[in-house]
């Protein structure tokens, strides 16, 4: 699967804070294949794959973007304490 080895979130606090941080990623080359997931698949294939403290993933979804497929991953992230 054509995602990042880790996960950067640049809009993630520093722990500070005690309210949730709704953050976002675009996924850009995710295979074909994703299409073919349920929603809660897709939703578990990015979570295993950036999860990381204190973030849970809690929407994916598809959008138009200006690459060769013609669309792109929205992968909606929530950090809390």
């Amino acid at each position: 699967m054509a995602l990042p080895a880790t996960h950067h979130c640049p809009a993630c606090s520093d722990g500070s804070s005690s309210e949730e941080v709704l953050h976002e990623d675009l996924v850009v080359g995710a295979p074909l294949s994703m299409e073919d997931l349920t929603d809660a698949q897709r939703l578990d294939r990015f979570a295993r794959k950036y999860a990381h403290d204190r973030c849970q993933v809690k929407e994916v979804r598809r959008v138009p973007h200006d690459s060769l497929s013609g669309y792109a991953w929205s992968v909606r992230f929530v950090e809390s304490s």
